[in-house]
């Protein structure tokens, strides 16, 4: 077998090495002739940015999930039939790692979604042939100006790696340096790097993520003062202020120091002490929460375009069934991953030619009918215990059925009950 090419992320220590991201970017060294990523005074280097925040809220991190998992993960169809198990036993494992094409082509493209740059990293053997594939990092990869022999850098903790441009049916001069393939959303910030289409989103992601913060530090600390202590009067002495003190440091904060009282001993009858209410009502600062949450998914959601079912998302009474929900998933195949399926597919084409796989291919696509017989999906979902029948009839859009009351109920009892949701359906 003729000897591979150097793979600067073929092996597990370079592989491990590059999942470390840099701190800061002043500790970086000066390339010259590196083109910048886009950045934003507040945020710094934005693609990764973009990476680190995907931790910042479940639903973000869902959306990326699933559109990515939609465009390569539901399965590759291989259109020359004859050959189709000769083709997925090449494509099982592509890389010394043992990983195969769909581990690789997904991690590729998960980076697309998050960052907006997908970066295939393709290994020729000494006879030019394409022999392995690896996932490149995105936030490791940077561009250098065009017309320069090493289009690509990979820059980790390790020495910087270059890298040729992947061009279909050219196979660079030097075998010691991989090629790379790029998956690039277009941006107007930048000629050289991508950009995700959900940024939009970020304020929201940000807001909801504080917000989350506020209120854990709030529970943990009782970050806003519950109570302010008014002396009219006079003041406290020495003693009584340092027991006040000392209560609200140690008797006051925590769960296990709820519904403490505070007992202060004032001598002089002239003195008078009063407690002011400082912080809202545990009830409208829960529903300030809620509402501020609700909206910030609200417009995740949306900026990812993704239907809010396939994210966990469950509004009763306002999916309308089954019918709408096919409707919302044709949509989402036809104008969100349709392009992204296109986009691969388009690119990975001459790479698996030259690999050998000559039959033609493509990503299978979301089945938007799962739902469309609400006669088999319901009654499936309310017999495997996921849904009861009141909730089921709220997702088809119909009212809770009336439940009757027990057998041997007092007829006073049922009366109460029946009053009792009429007046929740009012």
């Amino acid at each position: 077998m003729a000897e591979t090419a150097k793979k600067p992320f073929g092996g597990a220590k370079v592989i491990y090495v590059a999942r470390f991201e840099k701190e800061s970017k002043q500790s970086e060294p000066e390339m010259g002739d590196v083109v910048e990523r886009p950045m934003t005074q507040d945020r710094g280097d934005l693609i990764n940015y973009y990476s680190q925040i995907t931790d910042y809220n479940s639903y973000h991190a869902r959306c990326l999930r699933v559109k990515s998992d939609c465009t390569v993960n539901l399965g590759l169809e291989i259109l020359d039939e004859p050959k189709e198990d000769s083709i997925r036993d090449r494509l099982a494992v592509v890389n010394d790692m043992g990983q195969s094409f769909q581990e690789v082509i997904s991690r590729v493209s998960l980076d697309f979604e998050t960052t907006g740059n997908g970066y295939l990293e393709i290994v020729r053997d000494r006879a030019g042939r394409i022999q392995e594939l690896y996932h490149a990092p995105a936030i490791l990869m940077k561009r250098r100006k065009r017309g320069e022999k090493f289009p690509f850098i990979y820059k980790g903790l390790a020495e910087a790696v270059d890298f040729y441009a992947y061009r279909p049916g050219e196979k660079p001069g030097d075998p010691d340096h991989g090629e790379i393939l790029h998956f690039c959303n277009y941006t107007d910030k930048s000629r050289y790097y991508g950009l995700p289409d959900w940024r939009g989103a970020v304020p929201d992601i940000e807001v909801d993520y504080y917000a989350v913060l506020y209120n854990q530090k709030f529970f943990i600390n009782s970050g806003v003062p519950d109570l302010a202590i008014v002396v009219e009067g006079g003041e406290f002495d020495e003693e009584t202020e340092k027991k006040v003190v000392d209560f609200f440091q140690s008797n006051f904060k925590g769960l296990n120091n709820a519904h403490r009282t505070l007992y202060l001993p004032v001598n002089d009858q002239d003195i008078k002490v009063r407690f002011e209410k400082l912080a809202l009502d545990i009830k409208d600062r829960d529903g300030s929460f809620d509402k501020l949450r609700a909206r910030c998914r609200d417009n995740i959601v949306s900026a990812h375009g993704v239907p809010p079912r396939l994210v966990g998302i469950v509004v009763s009474g306002q999916l309308g069934g089954g019918g709408e929900i096919h409707g919302q998933l044709k949509v989402f195949q036809e104008v969100t991953i349709n392009p992204r399926q296109t986009l691969f597919e388009t690119k990975l084409r001459p790479v698996l030619k030259e690999m050998g796989i000559e039959a033609d291919f493509k990503f299978q696509e979301l089945d938007a009918k799962i739902q469309e017989k609400d006669s088999e999906y319901y009654p499936a979902l309310v017999g495997a215990g996921i849904l009861d029948t009141n909730e089921a009839r709220e997702d088809l859009g119909y009212g809770a059925r009336q439940e009757e009351p027990e057998p041997g109920t007092p007829p006073e009892e049922a009366l109460v009950d029946t009053l009792e949701k009429i007046y929740k359906e009012l």
